[in-house]
């Protein structure tokens, strides 16, 4: 083999792994689906020139190569907004690039096994309006990895991005000096070149820098190296023996793929079914524990004066003067009944609407906030006089905002400054809520997804403190936005119409 076909090879095994590794381990990160799907596209293009020699088709691997080079640029763009937190901001150019590039790659499957489809491959046309769609896209990549390198502070962090951008560079340098060549440009192709590096760059970022918010065993990676070798194995094994029967080559590669598409399938479905099963025995666990202590403390004023009025009557004395502690009963038994009512309004946000001073509702909400000591943390309330009447339900509101005070606090273990701000909105009109604290922060991917049903970062979280904030909001017509840096601390604001 020459050096060019150890650099596919290589470059092959490698994605290979890591589009199986994206699938089993990283399941809880945002970028491992963009990842795993870039990974696999980047397989079948570095697989396309070994696959051709080896079956001595050079038609059917042609467009393979051409499809996956179209299909790398949307895929690169949507594992680079995934990384750096924007999908929601850059949701749309990731729409775009997936209609220009899919359009050039279906152009190209379409005239496979017709003499124009395979001269419409070989004109130079073909790349230039690939470099016409990849340019603008390469760009946008690399503007994103620079602004999110600048932004964060946090070491760790900024290795991950610096890794990625070297990738990036490398292997987009190599893609575009490719494109320039076949246009015409006396160029080198160095596409296997920047594809090796980029694949082992991109490798080293999952195992030594987390990718997936975890680390990576050594088992783990021996599973799914040896799992890619037998499956790039099978692979040239079937297109040595096949050659030039396409029909036949395709069934078999369709063969190849269940299998081993099964069986990593059948690995992750298990660890799946056990952590999903595990994670909601303990959801349901916390909410249990909570639930238990919110009801144990009227119970245990009920019993004690139920306790004494049975004392009281064992010594014969009269119960007619222990009215008090008839009204205390009484008392804890309606406290018991808002509890569950609390319960239930929390599960269905159903927002009893009242017209309200925002003020009185953030006032009410910190007295009643658990703060761990005045010598730890200092808050600092901001609050505009003479806001607009809000017609909300103080008492979700209520607990949105001591949720979000909560993990503010949670945040800061060893102490720190806590601001609460109100202020009056023109546009859209109504009020606004700010709180902002100094704690440790998060990435750029945990802060996209804080507003998620069940995801949390914490081990004894819940995963719904935050969507229950974001819940209230949209209930009021409102809306509710993060911003978060690592070792800088997280503004959370509440938009709240007026009424």
């Amino acid at each position: 083999m020459r050096a060019t076909e150890w650099m596919y090879l290589i470059a092959s095994l490698g994605n290979l792994t890591l589009g199986v590794l994206s699938i089993a381990r990283g399941r809880k990160s945002p970028v491992s689906l963009p990842l795993a799907l870039l990974c696999f596209d980047m397989f079948g293009f570095c697989f396309a020139p070994l696959a051709r020699k080896v079956a001595n088709s050079s038609e059917l691997f042609s467009y393979v190569d051409a499809v996956t080079t179209a299909m790398a640029g949307p895929l690169t763009l949507h594992f680079i907004v995934t990384f750096v937190g924007a999908r929601r901001s850059y949701g749309r150019a990731v729409v775009a690039a997936y209609v220009a590039f899919g359009a050039l790659a279906l152009s190209s499957a379409v005239g496979f096994g017709s003499g124009w489809g395979r001269a419409w491959l070989d004109s130079p046309v073909w790349h230039e309006l690939f470099l016409a769609a990849w340019a603008p896209t390469l760009a946008l990549i690399l503007f994103l990895l620079v602004r999110h390198l600048l932004r964060d502070a946090d070491p760790g962090e900024k290795a991950r991005t610096r890794i990625v951008l070297a990738a990036l560079a490398v292997g987009g340098a190599a893609a575009t000096v490719d494109e320039l060549a076949e246009v015409g440009f006396h160029l080198p192709k160095i596409a296997p070149l920047g594809a090796l590096f980029a694949t082992i760059l991109v490798s080293l970022g999952a195992f030594r820098f987390r990718f997936f918010d975890r680390d990576l065993s050594l088992s783990t990676a021996v599973y799914t190296v040896s799992l890619a070798v037998v499956s790039l194995t099978a692979y040239l094994t079937v297109f040595s023996l096949l050659g030039g029967n396409v029909a036949a080559l395709a069934l078999a590669t369709i063969t190849v793929t269940v299998v081993v598409g099964a069986a990593v399938r059948e690995v992750v479905s298990s660890f799946a079914v056990q952590r999903g099963r595990a994670s909601e025995l303990a959801t349901l666990g916390r909410f249990s524990n909570q639930m238990a202590h919110d009801l144990k403390n009227p119970l245990a004023t009920i019993k004690g004066a139920l306790q004494f009025m049975k004392e009281e009557r064992a010594q014969g004395r009269s119960l007619d003067v222990q009215h008090e502690f008839i009204d205390v009963m009484l008392g804890e038994v309606d406290r018991m009944h808002r509890v569950v009512d609390d319960y239930q309004r929390v599960g269905r946000v159903q927002p009893v609407l009242r017209r309200v001073d925002l003020n009185d509702v953030v006032r009410g909400a910190i007295a009643l906030s658990p703060f761990a000591s005045e010598a730890k943390v200092t808050v600092e309330s901001t609050l505009e006089e003479d806001l607009p009447m809000c017609r909300v339900d103080p008492d979700l509101v209520t607990q949105a905002i001591q949720n979000v005070i909560h993990n503010a606090l949670e945040a800061m273990p060893d102490g720190g400054k806590l601001t609460v701000r109100t202020e009056r909105m023109d546009a859209p009109e109504g009020v606004a809520l700010t709180i902002t604290d100094a704690g440790h922060g998060m990435d750029a991917r945990k802060a996209e997804r804080a507003f998620d049903e069940f995801y949390t970062t914490k081990p004894n979280g819940t995963g719904l403190g935050l969507a229950f904030v974001r819940r209230v909001a949209q209930a009021h017509r409102g809306s509710v936005s993060l911003q978060s840096k690592v070792a800088q601390g997280t503004v959370v604001r509440i938009q709240l119409p007026s009424g």
